[in-house]
């Protein structure tokens, strides 16, 4: 808890508010933002096109070459994956920006300022992410042709399977909604004072608004634009800002004087925050089981027309987010060298560490007319593109997993759209009315890693156990899954508690403020704080949060796998090798690939491109398996 603020501090956060141009820049990114979605829901919409196959519902419901309704796209396939014909560079620039969000702009930033650079390496998992997805998981998607992700687990598995990993997805999704909100409402309240829960809704209805007109098409192009802005605003206020402290010699001799640098803490402790060990394998388990199997990512594969055209989306998208988090720590150097003698938090200038970056763009940069609204143009555009991905995705899968698949409803065109655009409202309208809980949360990168972690890792685990794991069977699944969701929920949320009692501290490194004025001296906190002894915790609550997400994957294959094979393992002779992730081909048997193609009884129509090319052992009966192939 921060000290009441002084008058000095106050009369300092009143030097540096908006201006006339920072609101016409921010006004400007909403305002571009919902024509986004006027534009792809009433000018650029499906006009008939007959090579566009349809489902039979929609074949019933829609006349060739006319829409089903007055505005947006012209079907749910056209609505949720863009009939499967957008662009890699636009679906790239979605993904990072899909991913990137205020909370990656703001608390990575926080987290290197307070705790060194050892998470800077997570760079190097992020990149071997990209070879796992596009070599493992995305060529199993592209075969099978699939609307939703969880789909894979009812042809691998059984329904009850794919519907324990969506209602897990969706829970996770409400959960991390409001965050996503609440990240540039601070911002935003940090350099206007303006109230928090108004900008928050007023972000909330533009996003539902492009989002129910424009589908997909509307959040990807948005997201385009967005994540552009995002980028430049930061790299703005980093060159600005390294200028005026005198370059880069400056800060890295601060950063190095104040114990900042460290990148290869090799310390085998699992109870340390950041270590070389678990940045590099929690953030390989978590960045894989996010980008690998989430719905939110894989539908944007899955609306690119091949397989060719999907990986190369995702290496833009890998090489793009490395760099933006590059920029975010360097940042968080940069932070640390303008207030390595007078800590703002310590003083009370900022309420949370989260508030840090604000408040140095508005001390750096909030004299220059327009930079301060390009800045949370650049959060604001984060916020609203990770916002809307994940309506537009949930509303799938409520569509496509639980109203069809859990609940065994094939609705109509018209029943399909009205579920659809209702989820989008009613989710943008709960992640409202959630800003107050946030509001409560201290540590946001924290806090979203650990929410996300469980899900994550469970799902995570499912795919892999399916793609990797011939032998695996139902019962492995379920009981795999269970065992990896009651464990990663149990070391999250008692590592919660744990915090939230005071009893588990995070150790941040030491800050100063001998460089303060007197007067934000007398009101500053305790400094460097003594912390309490943890070795009376429980073990797993003192687990680093980026071993959540390997410990939840790992339960699922293990325990998945050994229940499957006690339980009757799998037939490999029998089992449709469409299922199976093509590095595991070569160890399959021969006669399995004459099953190749059975499983997806009733395939979406997906472009023939989409499907992945299958080395199938040569044998006599070769001609006929790779026409079952091809088929």
């Amino acid at each position: 808890m921060s000290a009441p603020r002084s008058p000095m501090s106050d009369s300092i956060r009143e030097m540096y508010q908006f201006g006339v141009v920072d609101y016409c820049m921010f006004g400007g990114m909403l305002i571009l933002s919902a024509a986004c979605g006027i534009y792809f829901g009433f000018f650029k919409r499906f006009k008939g096109n007959s090579s566009i196959p349809k489902t039979e519902e929609e074949q019933d419901h829609l006349p060739a070459g006319k829409p089903t309704n007055t505005f947006g796209s012209a079907t749910i396939d056209e609505y949720l994956l863009g009939s499967r014909k957008l662009k890699a560079f636009p679906v790239a620039m979605s993904l990072c920006a899909g991913y990137i969000s205020g909370v990656t702009i703001l608390g990575t930033p926080a987290e290197i300022y307070n705790f060194g650079t050892q998470y800077w390496l997570i760079v190097v998992p992020i990149l071997l992410m990209g070879v796992a997805v596009c070599s493992v998981y995305l060529p199993v998607f592209c075969s099978l042709k699939l609307n939703s992700s969880y789909e894979y687990l009812e042809l691998r598995f059984n329904p009850y399977v794919r519907s324990m990993a969506s209602v897990m997805f969706v829970i996770n999704q409400m959960l991390f909604l409001p965050m996503v909100i609440y990240v540039p409402a601070l911002a935003f309240n940090q350099v206007t004072g303006f109230n928090l829960y108004v900008i928050g809704a007023i972000v909330c209805v533009v996003c539902i608004f492009y989002t129910l007109l424009g589908g997909i098409k509307a959040v990807v192009f948005t997201d385009a634009w967005q994540v552009v802005v995002m980028f430049i605003s930061v790299v703005v206020v980093v060159v600005i800002g390294t200028i005026a402290l005198g370059g880069l010699d400056v800060i890295w001799d601060r950063s190095v004087k104040g114990g900042r640098i460290d990148f290869f803490n090799f310390t085998p402790s699992m109870y340390e925050r950041q270590t070389f060990w678990a940045v590099l394998i929690g953030g390989f388990f978590y960045w894989t089981s996010y980008n690998a199997v989430n719905q939110t990512m894989v539908q944007r594969y899955m609306s690119l027309p091949n397989l060719k055209t999907a990986k190369n989306s995702i290496y833009m998208f890998v090489i793009g987010t490395a760099i933006f988090i590059s920029v975010c720590c360097y940042t968080g150097l940069l932070l640390y060298g303008e207030y390595f003698d007078c800590d703002p938090a310590s003083v009370g200038l900022v309420k949370t560490s989260d508030q840090l970056f604000p408040h140095y763009v508005m001390e750096s940069v909030g004299h220059l007319s327009g930079m301060p609204g390009l800045f949370i143009a650049g959060v604001f555009g984060a916020a609203l593109s990770s916002l809307s991905v994940i309506l537009n995705t949930t509303s799938g899968v409520l569509l496509e997993d639980i109203l069809k698949g859990l609940f065994r409803i094939t609705p109509s065109s018209f029943v399909a759209n009205l579920v659809v655009r209702g989820s989008v409202v009613v989710l943008g309208l709960a992640a409202m009315g959630c800003l107050f809980i946030v509001d409560k949360l201290d540590g946001i990168l924290i806090v979203s890693a650990t929410l996300a972690a469980i899900g994550n890792g469970t799902t995570g685990g499912l795919f892999t156990l399916g793609m990797l794991v011939p032998w695996s069977n139902t019962k492995g699944a379920l009981f795999g899954g269970i065992a990896g969701a009651l464990l990663s929920g149990w070391i999250s949320l008692g590592s919660q508690f744990a915090s939230a009692a005071g009893e588990v501290v995070p150790h941040k490194l030491a800050v100063s403020v001998d460089g303060c004025m007197a007067e934000l001296i007398t009101n500053a906190t305790n400094v460097n704080p003594i912390y309490p002894d943890e070795s009376g915790v429980f073990p797993l609550y003192r687990l680093s949060y980026h071993w959540i997400t390997p410990i939840g994957v790992t339960t699922v294959v293990i325990v998945g796998s050994i229940v499957s094979f006690f339980t009757g393992a799998r037939d490999l002779r029998k089992i449709d090798p469409e299922l199976i992730s093509p590095v595991v081909h070569r160890f399959l048997p021969r006669e399995c690939f004459s099953y190749y193609g059975t499983a997806n009884k009733n395939p979406q129509s997906f472009s023939e491109e989409m499907q992945t090319q299958t080395i199938i052992p040569v044998d006599g009966n070769t001609n006929e398996r790779n026409e079952r192939a091809r088929n």
